[in-house]
């Protein structure tokens, strides 16, 4: 008699990009290493070292145009977020048609942090209920979905799971483990991981509680990261791709 063919297992896609965040990719990395049945694959336009915004250098295993079908693509952030647009517009832009071709037939598309600004441009988002690190709302709001209210960890939509801020991806990436494989799962890796987080400080979003202490945080956040800049250029890059290719 045959022994029972083991489930194949489900292929997860992380694209890197220059700057991206180092948490927003190897956070959910970590999770999703001790989930069971899941095959992780880093990504890239081509096989050098992709440098982080912490300068942390990673070898990616495929290039966008060898990467197999995924089974779940994750999206992360990045500190530079104009210099994907640059590289034009989609139909004609390798990251994000490499994006928009994985999503047609992924079974999860997820984005942390302001991958959800990177997946917008793809049109990944169009109709969804999302979220992004909060300085960033505003310019995800300017894609056609819904922005969800506050500042949530992690919002599903569909087939869509979108987080919040850089260490969001966590909470994000645990959810997502339990969505594919129960809650069981999702404690096995909580646990291993002692993901317990108890900060000395609370000033995790603009409404966390000593931010009432310190009400210039947030602007300050907002001035380092060059925001209204970032806000600009998407909608500039919006404007000119009123005739986008539809890929599903």
């Amino acid at each position: 008699m045959n022994a029972p063919k083991a489930p194949s297992k489900l292929k997860v896609g992380i694209p890197l990009y220059p700057t991206f965040d180092s948490l927003d990719v190897l956070g959910p990395y970590q999770v999703f290493t001790y989930a069971p049945n899941l095959d992780l694959h880093l990504v890239a336009a081509d096989k050098c070292a992709v440098t982080s915004l912490e300068g942390v250098q990673i070898l990616p295993e495929f290039t966008f145009a060898s990467c197999p079908q995924l089974d779940v693509l994750l999206v992360p952030g990045a500190a530079d977020l104009i210099a994907p647009l640059q590289a034009g517009p989609l139909g004609k832009n390798p990251f994000f048609d490499f994006l928009a071709m994985q999503a047609k037939d992924a079974k999860l598309v997820c984005t942390v942090c302001t991958g959800a600004l990177i997946a917008g441009a793809a049109g990944l988002l169009d109709g969804h209920l999302v979220t992004t690190h909060w300085a960033h709302l505003e310019t995800l709001a300017l894609f056609p979905c819904t922005v969800a209210t506050g500042y949530p960890r992690y919002v599903k939509s569909g087939n869509r799971i979108s987080s919040g801020g850089i260490s969001s991806g966590i909470d994000a990436a645990l959810f997502t483990v339990a969505h594919l494989f129960g809650e069981e799962a999702a404690m096995d890796c909580q646990l291993k991981m002692q993901y317990r987080p108890q900060p000395p400080v609370h000033a995790g979003d603009p409404t966390d509680s000593d931010i009432s202490t310190h009400p210039g945080l947030p602007d300050r956040v907002r001035s380092d990261w060059h925001v209204n800049d970032v806000r600009d250029a998407y909608l500039q890059w919006l404007s000119g791709r009123s005739d986008r290719p539809r890929y599903f």
